[in-house]
């Protein structure tokens, strides 16, 4: 009888703490379909200036090729952060409802390993993007106003950065919650072929 119950306490527990990992794997979906869709927006608004914008034929040729340069950087960051985004969000949220036993762990380890990479591409899309603006300036408007427009530029990517390191040290989690010992039945110091014996648990 005691074994009996140890063995319903087992799988209500993992039951648990699978709909518990469903939620992180919700919530990776959910980032990165935000960051993604940032990038995005990112990439239209430069690909717009990169098409739109008339340069002067009096334009300096290096101011020029910087604006061509930094377009196409700025695209091509935020294109990969929209790729990497939809292919991990994809890809590891169907591992996780259809593979094998124990994919849940691996599906939200790997997305969680993964946001370093897809926040990088965001982070230079959007550097990218303020750099373009800058330059753009200073083809377009006499010198005076484009340095203010600079300024107002750097300021801008100050407070950005700054504020950035401020909240991401505020909601750092220096430790978290793992589930994989209960997902992938080690409860209570039990492991099927290892740990304690059932006897000791039962007891």
């Amino acid at each position: 009888m005691l074994a009996a119950d140890r063995m319903l306490l087992e799988s209500n527990m993992k039951q648990r703490a699978i709909q518990l990992r469903e939620k992180e794997i919700n919530l990776f979906t959910e980032n990165f379909t935000a960051v993604g869709t940032q990038a995005a927006v990112l990439a239209g608004f430069t690909t717009t200036c990169f098409i739109e914008v008339t340069i002067p034929d009096d334009a300096n040729i290096l101011l020029t090729s910087l604006l061509h340069l930094s377009a196409i950087f700025t695209i091509c960051a935020n294109i990969v952060c929209v790729s990497l985004s939809t292919i991990v969000s994809v890809w590891g949220s169907g591992k996780a409802l259809r593979g094998k036993d124990g994919s849940m762990d691996d599906a939200v380890d790997g997305m969680n390993n993964e946001r370093g990479l897809i926040f990088r591409a965001f982070d230079l899309g959007l550097a990218g993007n303020l750099c373009t603006v800058t330059i753009a300036s200073w083809i377009l408007m006499q010198p005076p106003i484009a340095f203010l427009s600079t300024c107002i530029i750097a300021y801008t990517a100050w407070l950005i950065g700054t504020h950035a390191q401020r909240i991401k040290a505020k909601f750092c989690l220096d430790e978290f919650t793992t589930l994989n010992d209960l997902t992938r039945g080690d409860i209570f110091g039990y492991r099927g072929g290892g740990g304690k014996s059932a006897e000791a648990v039962a007891v």
